[in-house]
């Protein structure tokens, strides 16, 4: 069964955290303690002084912000969300406009990014204004929902399919969706729309005109936000841009980031041609799974593994060049009938699959998808290796979860004048270079950064130092123009 809904990008952050195929499964998984949506004043905004700290123990002197927004804008009864956003205050002489930081995920806690390896990048924004992390609504701090009781599963002892995978999804997503709805959460405040108001709402209680810095599902915030509010942005950076129609991804783009990492490591004697060896042990597998040994938290687990486990592992591992570089490992041991190193890392994943965290699956099940995009997937499936696992997973979470999908209005063509700097990773699977081109035609006075080598998330601020250097310069109004950022020395 192939199905051709959006995928809850959330459910890939571990990619960008670096997944370790050994990684031990623990403080990762905890849970946010629920805070229940509440009713108080739409509009109330407060600062209080806070202490902003790093994992490395250093503290940062910031300002803790709340906004009070209303649940839903159309259709709602009274109840409101309060956001909470740290204010890193600029550096030295920096008077810019505050630029709002929109994280990806959608889930993802714009508080809690800074404080780990993305720091060196908002220490850098410092020097051209104040800087805002917003925790998004239903994240972090911002009214967190809570957590299902009944956490999703999927037996060892199965092999999965696509269809076997996200009908077990839907079921547990359903289930989830009745205890949030008895506990009084309204499923339908996780929406793009709504999450966009919200920041318009904080431009102008910040005083006006911002400018905003926005990654993976923050660049789909970002354009939901230029659509009407155009007039209250100054700049945008959009790096690993998904535009408004882009949440369904397309199977060849996985395809042509493994033959660039195939061309990339043809020099090791292990693994010769990456693609190859891969597209062996998926044929492989299509007729007979195969028994891999994981450490579980109570000792050794066998997991049946699948065509599809390797076809989802492997598409996510692509997302990032850390990930990546494992592949030529892992598939090597794959080739010589190890499959334990796959078999941790399908645990792993579906540990993090089983939390069902309402926020990102409300709101990608509520973003839409023009038939135009579907019918561009469907018609790639058969031609690639990873076929619809790239969307994973592809359940019908709409129906599940009992939410609408937005008018279609939120995925047509933005045409905008204001700057925008796109910045693309060469090997990025999930948001390649091809999104901002496409996208750039509605922008009047776009610039494109692709970075060679770079994949997905941190890769798009890190991976050459240039880029910090271009975000900056474009921040403050200077010239920056089209680009294609070399590999630096490693």
């Amino acid at each position: 069964m192939k199905i051709f809904i959006t995928s809850s990008k959330q459910f890939i952050r571990f990619v960008a955290l670096g997944l370790l195929i050994a990684t031990p499964l623990g403080d990762s998984f905890a849970r946010v303690r629920p805070v229940r949506p509440i009713v108080a004043q739409a509009g109330a905004f407060s600062w209080s002084p806070y202490r902003y700290e790093l994992r490395s123990g250093e503290q940062i002197e910031a300002q803790m912000g709340s906004l009070t927004v209303p649940a839903r804008r159309r259709g709602g009864h009274g109840a409101t969300i309060e956001l909470r956003f740290v204010r890193l205050p600029a550096l030295g002489a920096a008077r810019g406009s505050p630029i709002i930081y929109l994280a990806g995920g959608p889930g993802s806690s714009g508080i809690d990014a800074g404080r780990g390896e993305r720091w060196p990048l908002f220490d850098s924004l410092r020097r051209h204004g104040d800087v805002i992390l917003l925790d998004q609504r239903g994240t972090g701090l911002s009214t967190p929902p809570p957590s299902c009781s009944q956490p999703w599963t999927f037996p060892n002892d199965s092999a999965s399919s696509e269809g076997s995978f996200n009908a077990s999804l839907e079921r547990a997503a359903a289930l989830c969706a009745a205890e949030w709805r008895e506990a009084g959460l309204d499923l339908a405040s996780y929406n793009t729309a709504d999450n966009a108001a919200d920041v318009v709402e904080l431009a102008r209680a910040l005083g006006g005109r911002v400018r905003l810095v926005g990654i993976s599902y923050g660049t789909f915030l970002a354009f939901a936000i230029l659509r009407d509010h155009g007039a209250l942005i100054e700049r945008v950076v959009l790096a690993g841009s998904e535009g408004p129609d882009h949440t369904l991804k397309l199977p060849l783009q996985a395809d042509r980031v493994l033959e660039g990492l195939s061309r990339r490591y043809a020099t090791n004697p292990e693994i010769p041609d990456l693609r190859a060896s891969l597209a062996r042990i998926v044929s492989g597998l299509e007729t007979q799974p195969v028994w891999g040994e994981a450490q579980g938290q109570n000792g050794p687990v066998r997991i049946l593994i699948s065509k599809y486990d390797v076809q989802l592992a492997t598409a996510f591992l692509l997302a990032t060049s850390t990930n990546a570089a494992r592949l030529p490992v892992l598939v090597a041991a794959m080739e010589r009938g190890d499959y334990s190193s796959m078999a941790q890392t399908v645990l792993f994943m579906r540990r993090f699959y089983a939390q069902l965290p309402a926020m990102p699956l409300a709101m990608d099940a509520a973003s839409p998808v023009s038939p135009a995009r579907i019918n561009q997937a469907r018609a790639q499936v058969d031609r690639s290796l990873f076929e619809n696992a790239v969307n994973a997973p592809s359940a019908d979470f709409a129906r599940a979860l009992g939410v609408e999908r937005l008018p279609s209005r939120w995925r047509s063509t933005l045409r905008t004048r204001v700057p925008a700097l796109f910045v693309s990773g060469e090997l990025d699977s999930r948001t390649p270079p091809e999104n901002a081109e496409e996208l750039r035609r509605g922008f009047r006075n776009g610039v494109h950064i692709v970075v060679q080598g770079a994949g997905h998330d941190n890769d798009l601020f890190f991976y050459s130092p240039a880029i910090l250097e271009r975000i900056g310069a474009f921040l403050d109004g200077g010239a920056v123009a089209d680009e294609v950022l070399g590999e630096p020395e490693r």
